[in-house]
């Protein structure tokens, strides 16, 4: 697996659509670390989104958490909402998805890596914080196996979590329900470093390639 640094850079070219077809093809001719980078991680925001909408959030979040313009805060629509399908079949509590199902307008989230070390930091020490004040140290949490890979992930928030917990996640409810998302169901992961962004990308796209030689 290709190991990116924290100068790793968002790709600005725009691919061109992608089909399943196309897709399977890449995963063929191209390595992982080829795939995330150009197609993948790439500034395009997709066909259910703009970058108003991105910029909004961005603006938004900034004023509620105090993080300057100087300070990263990159957004990077992923997932089917940027594709336009979803590549890895999926098995959970709503049954059976199979690879390659197409982004439904309505029902598929729009999965957006917000990639911030300050509003992790943030996050981080609110979350230490409660965890200090739990009977068991240390603190056992579904966040932990997502930190240990540089990500967080809000929906893993404990219910009686701390203020800023709760702030990101009525802040992303206020934004899914602007006129820039027009109610869609908006999910953000929050990502240390654009390197944790690339690892967990890079893992997606193995798995695919994977299903593709067994295929």
């Amino acid at each position: 697996m290709y190991i990116p640094n924290d100068t790793f850079r968002i790709n600005l070219h725009f691919p061109p659509h992608v089909t399943p077809d196309d897709f399977k093809k890449l995963l063929r001719d191209l390595s992982a670390a080829q795939i995330v980078e150009e197609h993948l991680l790439s500034d395009d925001p997709g066909a259910h989104t703009t970058r108003e909408a991105l910029n909004h959030l961005r603006e938004r979040a900034r004023m509620v958490f105090g993080i300057s313009d100087q300070q990263q805060f990159d957004l990077i629509v992923v997932g089917s909402a940027k594709l336009g399908f979803a590549f890895l079949e999926k098995s959970g509590r709503d049954g059976y998805r199979p690879a390659y199902r197409a982004y439904q307008p309505g029902v598929s989230d729009i999965d957006v890596a917000v990639v911030s070390p300050q509003l992790y930091g943030k996050l981080w020490i609110e979350l230490a914080r409660h965890g200090t004040n739990q009977n068991r140290f240390p603190w056992r949490s579904e966040l932990a196996d997502y930190m240990l890979h540089g990500w967080i992930r809000p929906d893993k928030f404990p219910v009686d979590g701390p203020q800023r917990c709760k702030d990101w996640k009525n802040l992303v409810s206020e934004v899914g329900r602007s006129d820039y998302f027009r109610y869609k169901k908006l999910r953000c992961a929050i990502y240390h470093s654009k390197a944790f962004l690339n690892y967990y990308q890079q893992r997606g796209v193995l798995d695919a390639q994977k299903a593709e030689r067994l295929a």
